[in-house]
């Protein structure tokens, strides 16, 4: 019952972070309602940390766990990925467990034991590529978890050779080794332009495609759901060309998997009904429609002209209400076909209002999210739109496309930008009035009348510089969620990662490039003694001081906001001002002391972490307001 209880807080304190508007009248009303739920998100995770420390953490250190506590960290395990609705309730947790069951198999060499645990570990393993993946500044870190995966393959694989599979007596371990040696190839997503890996993964495919009519393993496996085997077979050879053929397949490769598409479509057909009941989930013919296309398209059966008809098509048949998991797919994934289908370097008049009607839809989807539900299988799709943007300056441009999808998946990240974004504008507001010399190389000024001449410029940069900050984020908008319990250091390698995945997404668009080494290195203490990345120096940037105004700002607003950033109490300005002085030549730059002494800085910072702040998060209340009404 404990283990289910923490479910329950988890599941709640998400929905607790993104409250939901329904009973909410005015914004006002919004305000008070964060504040109301992240104290209660505080009681909640107060409860988890208790369940943590006295009884989750030393069942996982004991020496001998009892056969009902593995049952019971079985269940959970599962459960806390939960599969049947694609969402991950707890990852970093679940991963804990799930080694910790392999562990204890691998100890008593229970072959039949390891073949379970490693099942449920497969599962969490996936789950944990998937989150990283999509942090690209790091692939280290997803490559840690496919080496995990790959190896996890290889023992079913092992196991599935006809010497070994045959002496396996219980049936529902064949079932449990054939489905999982099917599903490890799923580790291949996002390997690129790597032959040798790209021949591994079709022969893999071809095998399990081949087993579907073997009579030794139909034999063995009598009930088995062979048509639900070669349905999925088919589909991951589709989904080998995801995002355009980033995985380099070669033309003779690409052909192989176009025609496994036509038998795709032509299986589909026939057994649509049957397969629809047995996923379970709501995946329909335009999907897979989808998919056969593409292969057309990359194999040059059809035109990019022919191809991304076709899919507009099919997508403007979706579902726009629904988040189930098939429904998600067609809001989503078909939208990061068309924007891959896309040259960057030669965009039509035609696919500029086709991408600016996309932003437009998978943006206002994100807002109707029904209060926080389905996250995790609509980040997967939403990260590979945002990677993969093509700005369109007279539409829409990247900051103003990643501020709203911000807004729309975790609104008190967006609220903190908006706050940091205004902070930063006052503070080097001040300084041009007090200090100007300081500024100076900012928007290549050459001395403190260039500062005072062009404040204007000066205080849009460092403003939009602030505005843009956290966009590293956007990949690990799931761990930046975690408010139910101390973050695990897994966790924290994850938030480190933000400041460079940030910069290298805004350096690739002319709206947010001025600004990404403010991104870079806004979680640099001035000395360079502290923060993050320690590769950058930033010493050696032209826009040193606003950085350190922006990592002042961030700071500033991160401990004093208690409306929708932290179920912690909230610090006074002047217990902020005597950390600055405490960090002055170290952590903060040493004039920002001196500048939050002038009387004018004190009170118009005052007036920013009240009002203002009151004032951004009523606006933010009008926005959501308006775009879940749409």
């Amino acid at each position: 019952m404990e283990y289910e209880n923490y479910i329950k807080r988890m599941e709640k304190i998400r929905r607790l972070s993104t409250p939901a508007l329904d009973s909410i009248n005015d914004a006002d009303g919004y305000s008070r309602l964060l504040c109301d739920s992240f104290n209660r998100i505080g009681e909640l995770a107060a409860a988890n940390r208790e369940f943590l420390d006295s009884s989750l953490y030393p069942v996982l250190r004991s020496d001998s766990i009892t056969d009902s506590e593995l049952a019971s960290l079985i269940c959970f395990a599962d459960d806390l990925i939960c599969a049947e609705r694609a969402e991950s309730i707890d990852l970093p947790i679940a991963y804990m467990v799930s080694d910790s069951l392999v562990s204890d198999a691998v100890d008593h060499k229970d072959l039949y034991e390891q073949i379970r645990r490693y099942d449920t570990q497969t599962g969490v393993v996936y789950e944990l590529m998937n989150v990283t993946k999509r942090i690209r500044a790091y692939p280290e870190i997803t490559g840690r978890y496919r080496r995990i995966g790959f190896k996890l393959g290889d023992f079913f694989w092992a196991l599935l050779k006809k010497e070994t599979f045959g002496k396996i007596s219980d049936p529902q371990l064949k079932q449990i080794i054939l489905t999982n040696a099917r599903y490890s190839i799923a580790f291949f997503e996002d390997i690129t332009n790597d032959p040798e890996m790209n021949a591994l993964q079709l022969s893999r495919l071809q095998r399990m495609y081949d087993i579907c009519s073997d009579p030794f393993y139909q034999t063995l496996l009598e009930g088995y759901d062979w048509d639900y085997h070669r349905f999925r077979t088919l589909q991951y050879y589709q989904m080998a060309l995801d995002n355009n053929n980033t995985a380099g397949f070669n033309e003779e490769q690409i052909n192989v998997i176009y025609r496994k598409g036509r038998e795709l479509r032509e299986f589909w057909s026939e057994k649509q009904d049957y397969l629809t009941r047995m996923i379970g989930i709501e995946e329909d013919t335009p999907c897979i429609d989808a998919l056969v296309y593409r292969s057309e398209y990359l194999n040059g059966s059809i035109t990019k002209e022919e191809y991304q008809t076709r899919v507009l098509a099919i997508y403007e048949k979706r579902d726009r209400s629904s988040y189930a998991t098939g429904k998600i797919y067609a809001n989503l994934q078909i939208p990061v076909d068309l924007l891959h289908s896309v040259d960057p370097d030669h965009v039509t008049e035609h696919e500029k209002d086709m991408l600016y009607d996309i932003y437009k839809d998978v943006i206002g989807y994100a807002f109707r999210m029904p209060n926080g539900s389905g996250l995790s299988s609509m980040l997967e799709y939403f990260y590979e739109i945002i990677d993969g943007f093509v700005e369109i300056p007279s539409r829409m441009t990247f900051e103003e496309a990643v501020l709203q999808c911000m807004a729309a998946m975790h609104p008190p990240t967006y609220a903190h930008s908006q706050m940091v974004g205004q902070l930063t504008e006052c503070l080097c507001s001040h300084m041009i009035r007090l200090m100007p010399e300081l500024l100076v190389g900012v928007c290549d000024t050459k001395s403190a009348g260039d500062v005072r001449e062009r404040r204007g410029d000066i205080l849009h940069y460092a403003y939009h510089a602030a505005l843009c900050h956290d966009f590293g984020k956007i990949s690990i908008i799931d761990t930046v969620f975690m408010y139910g319990r101390r973050l695990l250091d897994m966790e924290f390698e994850l938030i480190r990662t933000h400041p460079k995945s940030g910069c290298e997404l805004m350096s690739r668009f002319s709206s947010t490039r001025p600004y990404a080494e403010v991104a870079l290195g806004h979680h640099k203490w001035y000395d360079n003694s502290g923060g993050y990345p320690a590769d950058f120096d930033t010493g050696k940037s032209k826009v040193k001081p606003i950085i350190d105004i922006v990592f002042c700002a961030d700071c500033l607003d991160a401990a004093t906001d208690i409306i929708g950033r932290s179920y912690q109490k909230g610090k006074q300005l002047s217990d902020f001002i005597s950390e600055l002085k405490e960090g002055s030549g170290t952590r903060y730059a040493p004039w920002l002391f001196e500048l939050f002494q002038d009387r004018a800085v004190y009170e118009d910072i005052t007036y920013l972490l009240k009002n203002g702040r009151q004032k951004n998060y009523r606006d933010m209340y009008y926005m959501l307001r308006e775009m879940h009404e749409r």
